[in-house]
């Protein structure tokens, strides 16, 4: 897991530099592509999860992660997505983990930096699902809790083509979760996601 948020974050921190190499050497050509691709984009990502600082409990996980988007016009976008993370729990619990399923609104604002390369940065609100399955010492137990969330993000969106870019995106969620049981009240089951995917516009 480790290894997969190293190259993420190299990933991140190369992809404007290699955007930018590419439209000095004219190697794409797409500059009018922009004009010719929809306003709505379909967007398909993949990564890692961190947890919050504070759920010790949990280790590093993944994430997947999908969005439908418009574009109301060049530096402005609205998303809908819905995010799926998997996380264990340390190694004092056998066969333990949490899902949380999310369906977060996003209002975002972009940067054109060229033709090619577009950053931008982003908030808003979500609705959470998230279950856990619990076992340690052959006692299971399973739960599951419906909460708001809010999230920030930033990421660059790389044009491969008229209709195609690469996405480089990095959010933190904040969901506090409120289980029913005493001693689960108040679990911290945000975090970071680093990912990586495509992105289609239409």
């Amino acid at each position: 897991m480790k290894k997969l948020i190293f190259i993420l974050v190299v990933l991140m921190l190369m992809a404007p530099m290699t955007a930018v190499m590419a439209r000095n050497s004219g190697h794409w050509g797409y500059g009018s592509g922009r004009d010719r691709a929809g306003d709505n984009y379909l967007a398909l990502k993949f990564g890692a999860f961190m947890p919050d600082d504070e759920a010790d409990y949990l280790d590093n996980g993944y994430y997947l992660g999908g969005a439908i988007g418009h574009n109301v016009n060049r530096n402005f976008a609205l998303e809908f997505g819905l995010d799926y993370t998997y996380a264990d729990f340390d190694d004092y619990f056998d066969d333990s983990y949490m899902t949380t399923l999310g369906i977060p609104v996003t209002a975002k604002i972009v940067l054109p930096l060229s033709d090619q390369l577009d950053v931008y940065a982003g908030a808003g609100l979500g609705l959470y699902f998230t279950n856990y399955e619990f076992d340690v010492d052959g006692y299971s137990y399973d739960d599951h809790d419906t909460s708001p969330g809010v999230h920030a993000l930033m990421g660059a969106d790389i044009r491969m083509s008229p209709n195609a870019a690469l996405n480089l995106e990095v959010k933190y969620t904040d969901i506090n979760e409120d289980f029913d049981e005493d001693y689960y009240d108040d679990l911290e089951l945000g975090g970071t996601t680093a990912s990586i995917g495509l992105k289609f516009m239409f």
